[in-house]
C-alpha cells in the first residue's frame, strides 16, 4: 500500500502540477534543436483483451528538457477503470531517461522506471539500465532507429505461493528495439516500435512488446491518436495469459 501511494503521488504531481504529459518513451521523441522545455498531455479511451477485459481511461504525461547535446525527459502513465461501478486505479508507470549525443548517429541512454499492473498481478517493479541508440536512416519523411541496452529489474507479484513462477524476482535483461517512423502526409504520422527483452542466462524467458500508433494533427496544439499495443511474456505467472493487447483512441495536447 505504501508503494502504491508513492506511485499515485508521483503521477499526480507530474500530471497536475506541470500539466505536461505523454506516454511511451519512443513514440513521442522529437528531433529538435531548440533548448528548453517541451511537453504534451494525452487522454485515451482504452479497450483491452487478454488478462484485462474492460474499458478504462488512460492519462499520460511527458515533460522534456533539451540541453543542446543531450535531453532529459520524464514520462508518466496511469489507468483508471470501473469494475461493477467501483473505480479502481489499475496501473501506473513513471519513467526517467537521459540521452546524450555522442555523434550525429549515436546516442547514449540511461534510464530508470517504477510501475505496477494489477491485472498482471504485478504489485511493484523497479528497473535501472542504459544503452545505445543508433540513427540508422533519416530522410524528410522516414526515420529508422535501433536501440540496444541492458537493465536490471526487480518484480513483486500478488500470486499464490504455490505457483512455480515465484513472487519476488530479480533479473538481468537485454533490451533491443527498432523504431520506424513514416510521415504519410504533413499532418499524418505513423510510428511502429518493437522491443525484444530476453533474460541473460535464461534465454527462454523473454518479452516482445509492439507499439504502433497513427497520429493525425488537427492543429499545432492538438493531435488525434489511434494505437495498437501488444505485449507477449514467455513466462508469466501460471494464472496469467502470455499475451495482452491494448487498443487506444485519444487526444494529445502539445505545449
Amino acid at each position: 500500500m505504501k508503494l502504491h501511494f508513492i506511485y499515485y503521488l508521483i503521477f499526480f504531481i507530474t500530471f497536475n502540477c506541470s500539466n505536461f504529459a505523454q506516454i511511451n518513451t519512443e513514440r513521442y521523441r522529437k528531433d529538435s534543436d531548440s533548448v528548453g522545455f517541451s511537453a504534451n498531455v494525452s487522454i485515451n479511451i482504452t479497450a483491452i483483451t487478454g488478462n484485462t477485459d474492460f474499458q478504462f481511461i488512460d492519462l499520460g504525461g511527458r515533460l522534456n528538457y533539451n540541453w543542446g547535446e543531450s535531453y532529459t525527459f520524464i514520462v508518466s502513465d496511469a489507468g483508471f477503470g470501473w469494475d461493477e461501478g467501483k473505480r479502481i486505479f489499475d496501473q501506473a508507470l513513471l519513467h526517467l531517461r537521459h540521452v546524450q549525443s555522442v555523434s550525429d548517429l549515436i546516442q547514449v541512454e540511461a534510464f530508470g522506471q517504477i510501475d505496477f499492473n494489477k491485472k498482471r498481478l504485478l504489485t511493484e517493479r523497479e528497473l535501472l539500465g542504459g544503452g545505445l541508440r543508433i540513427k540508422l536512416l533519416k530522410t524528410k519523411d522516414f526515420k529508422l532507429r535501433l536501440g540496444t541496452g541492458y537493465f536490471y529489474e526487480h518484480e513483486k507479484f500478488d500470486a499464490p505461493k504455490n505457483l512455480m513462477h515465484g513472487n519476488n524476482l530479480f533479473a538481468n535483461r537485454l533490451s533491443s528495439y527498432l523504431t520506424v517512423e513514416y510521415k504519410l502526409k504533413d499532418d499524418i504520422n505513423f510510428i511502429m516500435i518493437t522491443y525484444f527483452q530476453p533474460q541473460i542466462g535464461k534465454w527462454n524467458d523473454h518479452r516482445i512488446l509492439s507499439d504502433n500508433s497513427l497520429t493525425v494533427a488537427l492543429s499545432s496544439f492538438v493531435d488525434i491518436n489511434i494505437s495498437f499495443n501488444l505485449r507477449y511474456d514467455s513466462e508469466p505467472p501460471e494464472t496469467i495469459k502470455d499475451t495482452d493487447t491494448v487498443t487506444k483512441f485519444g487526444f494529445t495536447f502539445n505545449f
